[in-house]
């Protein structure tokens, strides 16, 4: 009854237009809670679905169009439905402009403007101007799910990190601007958590050099011999972590162009073979904590503050099941 009650609505609307003998009836072209999404390059108000149609006519690029019934915003798509497929929304109608009359244009119907858009002024004088006609596609990241309403002037493209994944820059969203151009930049997404990375593993540091970070790590010793953690940069070892569950100490030490420092030893060891210990190294203000198990077993000072710290190396006898990275 609803449908039929908007249909009898609209061809009234198209018989205040002007046409003549049969009046057109468009429920045969319109989608009912439909619309595309993505390739909206111009959005307008429309007092009525035949004025959305006729704002889409007077555009050589305009080849469908949205109209949101609540609000009465019309958005001219670049593309049609024969090679995008319809989004389901309620509140919206959905059209082809392709069998839509001509005469709905007014003046404009009579005068083409290839790539252009028709312009009609106060004396109905028909004349061609030119049209925004929308940015490229938003520019993809890596890693990040992405979601734009289209590519009109001021339209916003929104990005997220997939799972595991950390956004690196401040700002998440880009917008449209009139040069066709999307402003800002955003991203990398950076891989910052491992499930069952295993061991030999190399986890980088997400987003480049941090002067703090924050790394834990669920690791089950497999045998009664040595678990290494290293903080890497330019090829040294930064913070060098060995856990001598043969010897039952733990030694800190760094490595340099090949050169090894002063070692420092603590006991006892805090890891146990076969036995799961969620490990941490928090890196802040120059030192590296170790936490085993909620309990602070020793802090070491950075020796080599210019460098960058780029990645942390696990090996030997144990398994990782589980890594994250906080920076």
């Amino acid at each position: 009854m609803h449908f039929r009650l908007f249909t009898g609505v609209l061809v009234l609307s198209y018989a205040r237009l002007g046409c003549c003998g049969t009046c057109y009836n468009a429920s045969s072209l319109l989608d009912v809670d439909a619309y595309m999404e993505h390739y909206v390059f111009r959005k307008v108000r429309a007092p009525s679905v035949y004025s959305c149609a006729s704002e889409c006519l007077m555009s050589s690029v305009c080849m469908s169009f949205n109209f949101e019934t609540r609000t009465r915003t019309c958005g001219l798509n670049r593309n049609s439905s024969d090679q995008v497929a319809i989004t389901r929304q309620a509140g919206f109608l959905y059209s082809d402009i392709s069998n839509w009359p001509k005469a709905l244009a007014g003046a404009c119907s009579e005068t083409p403007c290839p790539r252009s858009r028709c312009h009609v002024d106060r004396l109905s004088r028909a004349s061609c101007g030119t049209e925004f006609q929308g940015c490229d596609a938003p520019p993809i990241v890596a890693n990040a799910e992405m979601y734009h309403d289209g590519i009109y002037e001021g339209a916003v493209a929104v990005y997220t990190c997939r799972d595991n994944f950390l956004m690196c820059s401040t700002e998440n969203s880009r917008v449209c601007q009139s040069t066709g151009n999307w402003n800002g930049s955003v991203g990398p997404c950076a891989q910052n958590s491992w499930v069952n990375p295993g061991i030999g593993i190399k986890l980088d540091l997400p987003c480049g050099h941090s002067k703090s970070f924050k790394l834990t790590m669920d690791i089950t010793p497999t045998a009664i011999e040595r678990v290494h953690v290293d903080v890497r940069g330019g090829g040294n070892l930064l913070c060098h972590i060995d856990f001598r569950l043969d010897q039952n100490r733990t030694i800190f030490n760094s490595r340099v162009s090949g050169e090894w420092g002063q070692e420092i030893i603590n006991t006892p060891v805090p890891l146990t073979m076969g036995t799961e210990s969620l490990v941490e190294i928090r890196f802040y203000k120059g030192m590296y904590v170790l936490v085993v198990d909620g309990s602070s077993i020793y802090s070491f000072a950075d020796r080599y503050p210019d460098e960058v710290k780029q990645d942390v190396y696990v090996s030997g006898e144990a398994f990782v099941s589980a890594a994250h990275i906080i920076v």
